[in-house]
């Protein structure tokens, strides 16, 4: 949705109020990071959380445009009362609004997105504690400022965010660290009963695409609209696909002996996800052949195999529910998940 938001800004004429959840403490509808755009005092894109806190937002998102100016809402969800009208999740909010006077920093933050690349958006607020002036500074993977320079108070701040993928509100100075990804694309390497699953369910969540290699698994209205269908050799496939650091690999073929053509060929790639299906002696000896190939074994060793969460799944509906789910788990950066901002890169040749 970031990637999205991005877009929106960089190209939609207008004034315009961005929503975003800075910092969130207990259990709360969205976390931090989550974004809104409004545009003429309605939504245009994106959520902070939905109900009544999200109204608030709203009605303040454009007063702020018609001011054009910030400010900050802090929404509390304490309420004891079961039957009454205030939010019982327990926790508190706080969500920055953000007249967006300047569409520079967005329109260099989504540039690199579209090359591929990740980037930390860094907002530092100043002035009025609920009016702040608000400073947008963009960098690049490795730290380096590309559109305005960050207070060296934030510094540690940025190169911890940097580390863990994780949006981060720090109190003082008062700044906000809002890592950002591309566009989040998923390489089905199968067409068969799973991979036809898995492109269904992922065409809800702003995933695409799904490849195979036999005419008759990569036929139009097999899979959702919005979803590309290739034919070609696994070897093929993977060699033309733009991989970067958003994409998710889920390789569901018909036997060991493609999974293994898979594997091989994804893991001389950039990607954010990797996984295949089988028993965990499959994965075991697909691990062990990889090794005696040459390859890395830290990039061997961090993919997901078996592929999905373990929920005893076993039909083709049940296993693309596994299956995503341990992939929003990365993307979410859940416990005993891979790191969000975590990618694997082949080494140098």
């Amino acid at each position: 949705m970031s990637y999205d938001i991005l877009k929106a800004i960089s190209e939609t004429r207008g004034d315009l109020a961005l929503v975003t959840v800075m910092d969130a403490r207990g259990s709360v509808p969205r976390h931090p990071g989550s974004k809104m755009l409004v545009r003429d005092g309605s939504v245009f894109l994106g959520t902070v959380g939905g109900g009544k806190g999200e109204a608030r937002a709203i009605a303040m998102a454009g007063e702020c445009i018609q001011r054009k100016s910030s400010a900050l809402l802090t929404l509390e969800f304490q309420g004891a009362v079961v039957e009454g009208q205030d939010m019982i999740c327990g926790g508190t909010s706080t969500i920055l609004i953000e007249y967006v006077a300047d569409r520079a920093p967005y329109r260099m933050a989504f540039k690199k997105l579209e090359l591929g690349e990740r980037v930390l958006v860094v907002k530092a607020l100043d002035g009025n504690v609920s009016e702040p002036g608000v400073t947008v500074a963009v960098l690049d993977e490795k730290g380096a400022p590309v559109f305005n320079a960050i207070p060296s108070p934030a510094r540690p701040g940025a190169d911890k965010c940097l580390a863990s993928g994780r949006p981060a509100y720090q109190e003082e100075p008062r700044v906000f660290f809002d890592p950002l990804f591309p566009e989040e694309k998923l390489l089905i390497l199968g067409g068969g009963y799973v991979g036809q699953a898995v492109a269904a369910l992922a065409a809800q969540l702003n995933f695409k695409i799904t490849a195979d290699d036999r005419k008759e698994f990569s036929a139009a209205g097999r899979f959702p609209p919005g979803v590309q269908a290739m034919c070609g050799s696994y070897t093929e496939i993977v060699r033309s696909f733009p991989f970067d650091s958003a994409t998710y690999v889920v390789m569901v073929t018909r036997g060991h002996l493609t999974d293994l053509e898979c594997v091989r060929a994804v893991l001389a790639k950039k990607y954010r996800y990797a996984g295949f299906i089988g028993s965990e002696r499959k994965a075991t000896l697909l691990r062990e052949q990889l090794k005696n190939d040459g390859f890395d074994r830290e990039r061997i060793d961090g993919l997901h195999a078996p592929i999905g969460l373990n929920i005893q799944a076993e039909t083709p509906a049940e296993l693309a529910v596994a299956i995503l789910a341990q992939i929003i788990a990365v993307r979410r950066n859940a416990p005993d998940q891979v790191s969000a901002w975590t990618v694997s890169t082949p080494a140098a040749t």
